[in-house]
């Protein structure tokens, strides 16, 4: 039986004593044994760092047992984390200025709108005030020029004020008509051209993230509306651990579906601690039922069977656990095409044990009426079934497999006798039928090879005929040279005749052959 949480716990916070009091040391014992034969010791949790681990889970406990245990995600989807001690925090986030700028709060947002557009006014002004300090510019209009062809870099800037109202006028295009670039200075004319590239920069940049951030669909979520509770009672004769889910808009979403995870602190049979280890809890994605056609308030069904992260928890066991269940929705925002996300979670105190919720929330007025109403004042509102069993899942599905072998009749000897006769036979008879089979297969197979072997033989017997066939018109062809041809082979084959033996060279008496009749044979 494997043990539990605490009991890992305890036994990990004894280990742990007992070796600081044995050691002091920072090492674990496993780091030295493994790795002093070479001198390297990587960097290994030390007890301090496991003891903060351990701290922290006991904290925890401590809590839940207060009631009040801190959440991942609220209610309304915010995630309770923090991100600290992050190295380069600053020069990642600058990196991506983008989706910094939408992610800053409205305030802070609009004050880094106003100040770019201020800023560059500002700077450009400056700029503008060097360049009529270099052409003597500066409070030209009170000194009397005698030159008549002079001119000034700009009409009427000879001061700060001017130069800065000149740096606005060009940055927005106003043109009030008063200020203007002349041909005196060609270095101006380049800076109006660079001011106005920068202008408009500044204009994609900021409207552009202005835009984003009011379209981004993050306030969709707004709209959709979760349970308050979460409710465990029995479908089907099954546990099943529901909420209710809504859209309060009439513009709904596209391909809305829905995800589950059970969130709690796990230690393994090694003594790691998981301070949050997540749980897939099942919706139906096999079947689809994970996605949701959300027109009207759903109650969405998880069943607690084997593979549910709930198969042991009881009644009362779920007053005392220590977990929190994220439900998370998704679907596609029907007026921009983009992704929305809302998120809540549910723990232990707001799952009610034996409820269910109320079916009254869609319902019509009258019969003339063409609309079904929803009335969301009840869409929160669960009752009690005093009927649900109080233990767990898993028990019940023991009892109920202990119930179905009792009610099983008993089995008679002869009827047992008289069906394991009968399947005897049976596997007798199909393996006399494999044994068929694979002799018909066998005949099969022979039958093919003599086919074979036959049409072989004729195909060879007709070629033997066809040079038969030839030699005879040969023959027909040339009488003369067939009849010496023939009149030879007789002389030649015929061992009685006494010209065979001459013509040879044979000895009668011996049988030799003398060698000169066999060169002259040859």
């Amino acid at each position: 039986m494997q043990q539990s949480n605490e009991e890992r716990l305890n036994m990990l916070e004894d280990k742990n004593e007992t070796i600081e009091e044995r050691r002091g040391s920072n090492i674990s014992d496993s780091s030295e044994s493994a790795y002093s034969s070479n001198g390297i010791a990587p960097n290994l949790p030390n007890h301090h760092e496991r003891k903060e681990s351990v701290r922290s889970y006991r904290l925890r406990r401590k809590l839940r047992r207060r009631k009040q245990m801190q959440r991942l995600v609220s209610k309304d989807g915010v995630c309770n984390v923090e991100h600290t001690h992050v190295k380069n925090l600053g020069a990642r986030l600058f990196a991506d200025m983008f989706t910094t700028l939408i992610d800053l709060r409205w305030r802070y947002n609009l004050s880094v709108f106003t100040l770019a557009y201020v800023l560059s006014w500002f700077l450009f002004g400056i700029v503008w005030v060097i360049i009529a300090a270099a052409h003597g510019d500066l409070y030209y209009q009170s000194h009397n020029v005698t030159d008549p062809e002079w001119q000034p870099c700009v009409e009427n800037v000879d001061s700060f004020t001017a130069s800065f109202l000149f740096s606005v006028e060009t940055q927005t295009t106003i043109g009030y008509g008063g200020r203007s670039v002349t041909e005196a200075c060609p270095h101006a004319i380049l800076v109006v051209v660079i001011q106005s590239v920068v202008s408009c920069l500044i204009d994609a940049v900021m409207i552009g993230c202005i835009f984003a951030k009011i379209a981004r669909p993050k306030k969709r979520a707004a709209t959709l509306k979760f349970s308050k509770n979460a409710v465990i009672a029995q479908r089907d004769g099954r546990f099943c651990f529901m909420f209710r889910v809504g859209d309060i808009r009439n513009s709904h979403l596209f391909e809305a579906h829905l995800r589950a995870y059970l969130i709690k602190p796990r230690v393994t049979a090694e003594g790691e601690i998981i301070p949050l280890h997540s749980f897939n809890m099942d919706l139906e994605f096999d079947t689809g039922e994970d996605r949701i056609f959300l027109v009207w308030p759903l109650i969405i069904c998880h069943e607690i069977n084997q593979d549910s992260p709930l198969y042991e928890y009881t009644a009362k066991g779920l007053d005392n656990a220590d977990f929190e269940i994220v439900v998370i929705l998704e679907g596609i925002v029907e007026q921009t095409g983009l992704t929305t996300q809302a998120r809540t979670s549910y723990l232990p105190p707001e799952i009610m044990w034996g409820h269910r919720f109320a079916s009254s929330v869609v319902f019509l007025k009258s019969e003339n009426d063409k609309q079904y109403d929803i009335n969301y004042s009840k869409f929160d509102q669960i009752y009690p079934v005093p009927e649900t069993p109080r233990f767990s899942a898993k028990d019940n599905d023991a009892m109920e497999r202990r119930a179905a072998s009792l009610s099983e009749p008993a089995s008679d000897p002869l009827e047992s006798l008289r069906d394991y006769i009968l399947k005897v036979m049976r596997e007798a008879r199909i393996d006399e039928v494999e044994k068929e089979q694979d002799a018909d297969i066998r005949n099969r197979i022979y039958n093919k090879r003599v086919e074979a072997l036959t049409s072989r033989d004729k195909t060879r017997f007709k070629s033997r005929s066809s040079e038969h066939l030839s030699v005879n018109r040969a023959k027909n062809a040339f009488p003369l040279v067939t009849a010496k041809s023939e009149s030879i082979d007789r002389m030649v084959l015929n061992p009685d005749d006494p010209t065979y033996h001459r013509s040879t060279g044979r000895n009668s008496s011996d049988g030799n052959v003398s060698p000169i009749s066999r060169e002259s044979h040859v």
